[in-house]
């Protein structure tokens, strides 16, 4: 089986996770992934989230992101330590960057340098804000940029309750999906010119873009949407009720006819099924709470069993609520190979792979995160420098 990203290269001068985790589905799909990192490494290195229960048995935060990848250190402050990006990059595809416009202007990496020296090289930016406009040099992070400046965070929640935080590096990763997609999109137009293209990614466009049918709306009449009220829903069919044994039901059904009728038979109203007062969605909108929670007394007269399998039997659309010790044992998530076994020196332990397949193709992850440096000398050799640059660049403390 061939990879899909054989024969491409890839300098990642990034940190944190956004960009990082747009690498490691590069890496996934076959690219030879080079990590600039500092001497020492980044600092993601040694941030290990530990969900409150001690420390896991490795960083799983930092391999996930950066597994499959080869380790160059460098110092970008140090004499020389630009140009050993630039020599990188005589012979890359892919530059894929965090570093915001000053800092990239401070050590000669704008798009109009690297293309100076290799026109032919894919700059792909991974920031907050973007690399132009007033909040270029501001910081940010997807709790921040992704979800709460896109307008997010606005929208979820109940709807006179506190704001709601994401969940960890939730906006991350979807930034990190969009990162993958533009560039594979400027490789391609790269091939088509033979011209090397700029890729402009933010955390907080790729948030709006997630609320794009809200946003849609607003632009269409000026008004900013409401939360939705489960208590008082517009659509009865699209809302969450629990069941007895303290499990709780999503309804998925934005257009409801047939499955208004269904769901009559279902929780034993078959009356409300051509009832003027409640067969058609404009009737059910102004009755919205009092069908709600004739739905609610129902479904917490049995247990969620029962009413999975009369759902179901009744061809309607739903899932159960499930947490993350349920998710990674389902077996609709294990046929599509959702979880890919990762070898380190303590053990093999599972992480996430790609968020799709691709039939034939060799995509999987290919190996341990490397440690910091490790790949320095071999890199460095590939890339033409000979003995004397390499000792000229390490007596300026290029390497650390």
């Amino acid at each position: 089986m061939a990879a899909p990203l054989e024969g491409i290269t890839v300098v990642e001068l990034a940190n944190y996770v956004a960009a990082p985790s747009a690498g490691a589905l590069m890496a996934d799909l076959g690219a030879d992934v080079i990590k600039i990192e500092p001497p020492g490494g980044e600092v993601m290195r040694g941030v290990v989230p530990s969900g409150g229960d001690g420390q896991p048995p490795f960083n799983f935060l930092f391999e996930l992101e950066n597994r499959g990848k080869r380790s160059v250190t460098v110092a970008l402050d140090a004499p020389g330590g630009t140009e050993i990006i630039h020599r990188l990059l005589a012979n890359a595809d892919v530059l894929l960057t965090n570093l915001m416009a000053p800092r990239l202007e401070k050590y000669g990496l704008t798009p109009r340098e690297v293309h100076a020296r290799n026109p032919k090289v894919v700059f792909v930016s991974v920031t907050g804000y973007g690399l132009r406009g007033p909040d270029a040099a501001r910081p940010g992070f997807d709790f921040s940029a992704f979800w709460t400046r896109s307008g997010i965070m606005s929208l979820v929640g109940h709807p006179d309750g506190p704001p709601v935080l994401s969940r960890i590096a939730q906006g991350d990763h979807t930034t990190g999906i969009n990162g993958l997609a533009a560039t594979l999109a400027a490789l391609r137009l790269r091939d088509l010119t033979g011209e090397g293209q700029v890729v402009e990614i933010s955390l907080q466009q790729t948030g709006l873009y997630t609320i794009a049918t809200d946003v849609s709306r607003t632009l269409m009449d000026g008004k900013a949407p409401k939360r939705f009220d489960r208590t008082a829903p517009d659509n009865p069919l699209f809302n969450t009720y629990p069941t007895r044994d303290g499990k709780w039901v999503m309804l998925v059904h934005m257009t409801p006819d047939p499955y208004w009728p269904r769901l009559c038979r279902v929780i034993g109203r078959e009356e409300w099924a051509e009832h003027p007062d409640y067969a058609s969605m404009a009737a059910r909108r102004v009755r919205g709470a009092a069908i709600a929670a004739a739905i609610e007394q129902t479904l917490l007269t049995a247990d969620l069993a029962d009413w999975a399998r009369k759902l179901d039997e009744h061809g309607l659309i739903w899932a159960p609520m499930v947490d993350l010790t349920e998710v990674v044992a389902d077996p609709q998530l294990r046929e599509l190979n959702a979880f890919q076994p990762l070898e380190l020196p303590n053990g093999t332990f599972e992480t996430v792979g790609v968020p799709f397949t691709i039939h034939g193709a060799d995509i999987r992850a290919r190996g341990a995160a490397s440690q910091p440096g490790d790949d320095t000398a071999d890199a460095l050799e590939a890339a033409g420098l000979s003995e004397e640059e390499v000792a000229e660049f390490a007596a300026n403390g290029v390497f650390g």
